[in-house]
């Protein structure tokens, strides 16, 4: 075990069923509301991925990782990133919680065994999406998107199930691009991943 995460683990008995582990391990950490969005985003990520012939188990296995980073106070999380070597970016440095993604993702190999390269791609990239994205990223993406349980009205994910329902993924993940750009002014930042991920598909479409 990688000692940086040793002290998440410690009192967890894992089992090796990777829906149960996450559980015991979100739980753990009082983490309930992240836990019952993962069942969530792991429900839907699997619907979309049927649609759009992705491995649903593929897909649920990001989903239920995608958030596991969640335990880490914010504090901590720029501390976390150098000490494992991942690559931070200015915008990040600015914004640490944003690192929670690239965080999921080497927790996801360190500490929950996973080394597909697609599921790990997927998980990194969840919140921001990527230029070139597979697939796999994009549902998860969409599925974490639209399994926000948000107060109020939202327009843009039932625009985004309306267009998944019509097979559009990439419009669907455009929908919400497409959000947090005309947003642009009110927020801390714009991660640049994100908007490579839309500059190329409005070049696409």
């Amino acid at each position: 075990m990688n000692t940086s995460y040793g002290q998440f683990i410690d009192g967890i008995v894992f089992t090796g069923e990777l829906p149960k582990d996450i559980e015991r391990f979100l739980t753990y950490h009082h983490e309930h509301e992240t836990y019952e969005h993962t069942v969530s985003v792991a429900d839907e990520a699997v619907r979309i991925a049927r649609l759009f012939d992705v491995d649903p188990e593929l897909a649920r296995t990001a989903a239920l990782l995608h958030d596991v980073s969640n335990v880490i106070p914010k504090t901590m999380m720029m501390t976390l990133a150098e000490n494992q070597s991942i690559t931070v970016m200015e915008e990040e440095f600015r914004y640490p919680r944003i690192l929670h993604q690239k965080l999921s993702k080497d927790m996801a190999n360190k500490v929950f065994g996973c080394s597909n390269l697609a599921v790990l791609s997927a998980i990194e990239c969840h919140t921001t999406l990527k230029a070139r994205a597979s697939r796999l990223d994009k549902v998860l993406f969409a599925a974490d998107k639209i399994s926000w349980n948000l107060p109020g009205e939202h327009p843009f994910q039932e625009e985004m199930k309306a267009r998944l329902e019509r097979l559009d993924l990439d419009g669907a993940v455009l929908v919400y691009l497409n959000h947090v750009w005309e947003q642009r002014d009110k927020l801390k930042l714009v991660h640049p991943w994100l908007i490579e991920a839309r500059e190329e598909l409005l070049a696409n479409c």
